[in-house]
Order: structure tokens, then sequence, then C-alpha cells
């Protein structure tokens, strides 16, 4: 292989695979337009916030930025000979010197992505560009090279897979996208006016404007605000930079192509200065984020789209319960049976409290879960209506907030807790017999816990619910299971006493919620 050692600091730390961020184009001239030579650019290029690198025409690496030893922890020292390998992956070390020894023998640009070990000895994808700088004559007499961390790119990128099964497509779009970007980057001099704007800053723009001060940046570059208005000269990243000594971080922009397309981009502008303090440039950096802001369009879009869409269903259901109920109320009217009509009472109770489940999804802007407290109070305060006629019964409810339910949890717990309050009702105080029924709500451990007390006459001894002959008690059961909970039936001094646990799905908690 040819020699790929440093004259002061070797080491290829350099090589990483390119498609995403700032990197420089092939240089065409010792001088750099704008009045900033080759040692000034070497200053400026000090403080580019990637690791940079160059080597003569054979690969023999003489320079890296102060970045790259900050990044590997290593000294000059270090680096010399075959000391570049330290940083490399034994992996994929032989593939990075296959690629780059034919680079150098074709003068091919080198593009590639592979790990680089930092100081705190963590491997991180780079990616990285390595492009040919040519004399007159064509012949090949330097290279330069830049990697670029896209570890925290390619975490985003498997978070966002992972976290929504149904966004994968879009996902798998964006990192395609992402994974073709180069960032741009353009350098002033001290005077503001851009002396150096590279490949991927051209095709971002369209144009290519040397010689530009602040003041003509807009015009020259058509650039905008966010919403399509000129963008005025001095709020300009760059502008604030240069004029203010600003490091601006994060800057939003629209840029108009000479085709008539916008690009929506995000950029980082800082001040640059000699040793000595003395201005003498700056440097913005810009990636395109039209693509990640339209999938965040599109996701807001489509999660309104199914608001309306549940709103709608909870609408028609609620509708088509309540007409059940009518027509149960109706049948129950016409019963020659107490027995019959009291049953169809009863399910028509039952009917209600979903469809009460239904009214509350779709005037609430909750459409596919529940907040239990509120629920399950006006739920126990409009059973206990409904049933204490004589206003006998005290209700006191202690319900923890915070605690939200996906439809298909709420509403077998709606009907068990109708259950329970209702058989309270009926049987806990024979007679004229005033009482209390407590209702609580609580979160212990990763369990839901509801618990009906009344101070009633109690219950039967050797009660079992799972033997009850009476309905009410079968359906308390059945939806026990259903939830995959646990009842209890601790003894009381007073009353009777019945407690449900059942596994609480934080999926759909409250700070979830918020979150999405």
């Amino acid at each position: 292989m040819t020699r790929m050692a440093n004259h002061e600091s070797s080491g290829e730390c350099a090589a990483t695979d390119p498609a995403s961020d700032a990197i420089p184009g092939p240089v065409q001239a010792a001088v750099v337009p704008g009045g900033v030579d080759d040692s000034q650019f070497r200053l400026l290029a000090e403080n580019i916030p990637v690791l940079c690198w160059m080597a003569d025409a054979d690969g023999y690496i003489f320079w890296y930025n102060r970045r790259l030893h900050e990044y590997c922890g290593l000294t000059p020292a270090q680096l010399q000979g075959w000391g570049w390998q330290s940083v490399h992956d034994p992996e994929s070390l032989p593939d990075v010197m296959a690629r780059w020894t034919s680079s150098i023998l074709t003068g091919e640009p080198f593009d590639m992505t592979f790990p680089l070990r930092g100081a705190d000895g963590v491997y991180r994808p780079f990616l990285t560009r390595i492009e040919p700088y040519r004399d007159a004559d064509g012949k090949i007499v330097r290279w330069f090279g830049v990697n670029i961390d896209v570890g925290a790119q390619i975490e985003a990128e498997n978070a966002l897979r992972a976290s929504n099964r149904k966004l994968q497509a879009i996902a798998a779009e964006r990192e395609a996208i992402l994974s073709q970007l180069g960032e741009s980057v353009i350098v002033t001099g001290p005077d503001g006016r851009i002396g150096f704007i590279n490949e991927a800053a051209k095709r971002l723009h369209g144009v290519s404007a040397l010689g530009v001060g602040p003041d003509g940046y807009s015009a020259a570059y058509s650039l905008f605000t966010e919403d399509g208005a000129p963008h005025p000269a001095e709020t300009l990243p760059l502008t604030r930079a240069v004029h203010n000594l600003e490091t601006v971080i994060d800057a939003r922009w629209r840029i108009r192509r000479p085709d008539a397309s916008e690009v929506l981009v995000i950029g980082n502008a800082k001040p640059v200065y000699a040793g000595d303090g003395t201005l003498i440039g700056a440097v913005l950096t810009i990636r395109d984020d039209t693509e990640r802001h339209a999938a965040e369009v599109a996701l807001a879009d489509a999660v309104r789209v199914k608001d309306v869409l549940l709103h709608e269903v909870n609408h028609r259901v609620k509708n088509s319960l309540q007409l059940v109920t009518s027509l149960l109320m109706l049948q129950a009217g016409k019963a020659a049976s107490p027995e019959l009509r009291q049953s169809l009472m009863e399910a028509r109770s039952r009917i209600g409290v979903v469809a009460a489940m239904h009214q509350r999804l779709y005037t609430t802007e909750l459409h596919d879960r529940v907040d239990l407290a509120s629920y399950l109070r006006e739920l126990a305060l409009d059973t206990i209506g409904a049933l204490d006629i004589d206003r006998r019964v005290r209700l006191t409810c202690e319900c923890a907030p915070g605690i939200f339910l996906p439809l298909d949890r709420a509403v077998p717990l709606a009907l068990l807790t109708s259950e329970l309050l209702t058989n309270a009702v009926k049987y806990a105080f024979p007679g004229t017999v005033p009482g209390t029924i407590s209702l609580t709500t609580r979160v212990v451990g990763g369990d839901v816990e509801i618990s009906v007390v009344d101070d009633g006459c109690g219950l039967p001894a050797g009660f079992d619910p799972a033997k009850a002959s009476g309905l009410g008690m079968k359906i308390v059961t059945a939806l026990t299971r259903q939830l995959g909970g646990k009842l209890a039936m601790p003894a009381q001094p007073r009353g009777a006493a019945f407690i449900i646990n059942f596994p609480h799905d934080e999926r759909h908690d409250d700070a979830q919620h918020r979150g999405k």
C-alpha cells in the first residue's frame, strides 16, 4: 500500500463514508477567492466542527485539524507511522485501506462510512469524503478529507423506526434521504464577503456567488424567511456572525432555487478568530430539512385525521346504543312479567354504561382513551342517583388523577364498577336504612386498584362471587378475568368490600398521551 503516515501527526483517522454533512468539494486553487490565503483557510478549517485532514498525492497525511486530535485523544507523535490504525475498528480497517488505496491509484474521490474510536474508547460511525486537489495540468498534488459523526443521526433513525411501526415507510424514506445529504459549508473573510462555498452548498442553492457581502446574501442566494418573505440581511445567521460576532445555532429559513423550487434549511453560523483574537471570517453550515419537516407535517395530518375518524365513530356508536336502550325501555314497558321487565331494565342500564362511555369520548378531545378518575366519579353519581330515589345513600369518591385507559379496558372496568355500585345500593341497605358507599381508585405498583366499600348489612356467610347465582356477580367475575385482574373481598367490621386489581397499561397513561 502507498504511504499513509503523517509528517506531523499521521493517521488516516480521516476516511469516513459520505452522505450527510459538511463536505468541501475539490479545491481548484492555492488561494481561495475572496482574499483568504491557504494559511488562513487552514486556520478556518481548525475551527470547523468536523474532523478534517490533508494528504499529499500518494496518500501521505501531513496535517489534521484540532477537532480530529480532540476526538481521537491522541497526540501527533502517537499517530506517527501507522498509528492511525489504532482508532479504526479492526473489522472494517481492511476495507478502509483497500478503498483508500484504490482512490489514490485511480484519482477517484473516496466515499465510505465506518466507525472511529474516540478518546472515551467508544466507536462512533463517521461519514467520510476525500476529494483530490489537482494542479493546472490536472495532476493530483493533494487530498482533502472530511469526517462527520453520524452516530446521532443513525440512533435517531433507529429510534424512529422502533417507536412506531406504522411509520416505517416514512422512516425508511427519511433515512434514505438523510444518508445522501452532505452538509453545506460557506466561508467568509473578515468583511463578510463570501470566499468559499463547497459543492454541497452549490447544489443546495443552485448558485455559487463568491465575493458577495452581507447586504447581498439574500438577493444572490434567494433567501426567504420560513413564512416566505424576503429574508432581511441583518437577521441572517451569517450576517449576525460577521457583524454582531454571534454564534447562531439551528436558525431556519428558506432557499428558492433558480428552477423555482424551495427548500427549508437549518443552519449554524459562528465567527472565526486568529490566534491573536483578530476576526478572520465566519463559517456557515447548512443542512436540508425539507423532507423531515414534510414528514412531520404528514404525521400531524394523519393524527388529525385519526382524531376526526374516532370522533365520528364514537358519535355513531353512542347514537346506536341510545337507540338500543330506548327500544329496551319500550319493550320493558310492554312486558307482562315483572321478572322480564326487571331483566330488560337491567340490560338497558348496562348498555347505558357503554353508551355513556362513548358519549364521553365523543364530547372530549380524548377519542380513544378515558380519564378513569373523572369517568368513574360521574358513573357512580349517575348510578346511585338513579337507584337511590329516597336519597338514603351517601357517596364518597377518592379517585387518583392521571390514570388513562384505552377503550377496550375502560368499558369492562366501567361495567363491573356499575354492577358493584348497583349491588351495594340494592342490597346493602334494606328498608329505609341509610348508609355510605365509598369508591376509590389508585395505582399500586404496576396495577390499578378499584375498591367499592359500603357500611351496610354485609355479605352472607361463605359468600363466593364465582358461585353466586345472580347475573350481576357473574358479570363482575367474568369482566375481572377479562382485565387479567383479581377480585378480593377482605373482611370488614361492618358492610362489604370488593377490591379489584388489574395490570395498568403504561402505554396509555397521561404522560404518554401528552408526548404524542
